[in-house]
């Protein structure tokens, strides 16, 4: 029996249709390469940590110093790790139990950290591991801004807010007392201790140390909302008739 697909004049019902002179241009505006980073990825590292040229977990200047962290694109930070399966370490081996975001993982755990990066406890010393994520899709903004003398606030330009800021990816002081990268948490309202930075829970702020920090410019990088989320490119009127 054929099932026969009726168009319904959406741009979904457009790729049920298509032939090889329409699809070009409808994987053009879902943006394909970034809806197939932003799928469920298994991966794979087998090579010994901090090893030249892979992947191997590694310290992070954007996280903190006691864990090793999987670095992962800025475009296909994780949002939430399904499963960690660890063959080889100096400690312990065999199923890590995911944490939800933000979670400092203790020994056996893993987990989503601030900025979107896959964090193991360093001292489990973690070499050989698959991990199976769901990414966190969206589009990358690196932005130079002043912070506020004294109240350690860099507020967000509208249009930035506008597209929907995800994760705050990295932090590099250029101004200030102390410089360099810091240490990113989870958005809270309260201000961090000095070397650390968070967004704000509206995510329209990011904050610093007033005293011992005192930033007065910053580079950032955010991961924002797709400009185009799939959702509405597939539900968009169809462009053929």
């Amino acid at each position: 029996m054929t099932v026969t697909r009726i168009p319904d004049g959406t741009r979904r019902s457009q790729f049920d249709q298509a032939d090889p002179n329409t699809l070009p241009e409808l994987f053009r505006r879902m943006a394909l390469g970034s809806y197939l980073q932003g799928q469920a990825i298994q991966k794979r590292c087998q090579v010994g940590i901090n090893a030249t040229g892979t992947d191997q977990p590694v310290l992070s200047p954007y996280n903190l110093s006691t864990l090793v962290v999987l670095k992962l694109p800025p475009g296909g930070k994780a949002s939430i790790v399904r499963r960690c399966t660890v063959r080889t370490a100096g400690v312990v081996v065999g199923e890590f139990a995911p944490q939800v975001y933000g979670v400092t993982p203790i020994t056996r755990q893993v987990s989503v950290t601030p900025n979107g990066d896959i964090a193991f406890l360093g001292t489990d010393a973690v070499t050989d591991l698959d991990v199976i994520y769901i990414p966190e899709r969206g589009d990358v903004v690196d932005i130079v801004l002043p912070v506020v003398p004294g109240t350690g606030i860099c507020a967000l330009p509208a249009w930035l807010t506008a597209k929907g800021v995800i994760l705050l990816l990295e932090c590099s002081v250029l101004e200030g007392v102390t410089m360099g990268p810091k240490v990113i948490l989870v958005p809270t309202t309260a201000a961090p201790a000095t070397g650390f930075v968070q967004l704000d829970v509206p995510k329209a702020n990011v904050r610093f140390d007033t005293v011992v920090d005192a930033v007065t410019r910053v580079r950032l990088k955010f991961l924002v909302a797709p400009a185009e989320p799939l959702c509405g490119v597939l539900e968009a009127a169809s462009d053929t008739v």
